[in-house]
């Protein structure tokens, strides 16, 4: 397993979901817990991107 293989931390977890309440998405839309660090790090950018527009 690499790096990017791993589960997302806990921090990142939560700044993923931070971001979607703050832009008024549905949790429900993401699978936050199933997602592996490079993935939620390129939702994080997106995301952020979106809410500093």
């Amino acid at each position: 397993m690499t790096k990017d293989e791993r589960q997302a931390t806990a921090a990142q977890i939560e700044y993923a979901r931070d971001l979607i309440l703050k832009l008024g998405y549905d949790l429900d839309w993401y699978d936050l817990d199933k997602m592996t660090r490079s993935q939620i790090s390129r939702l994080i950018d997106e995301l952020k991107d979106e809410w500093e527009g």
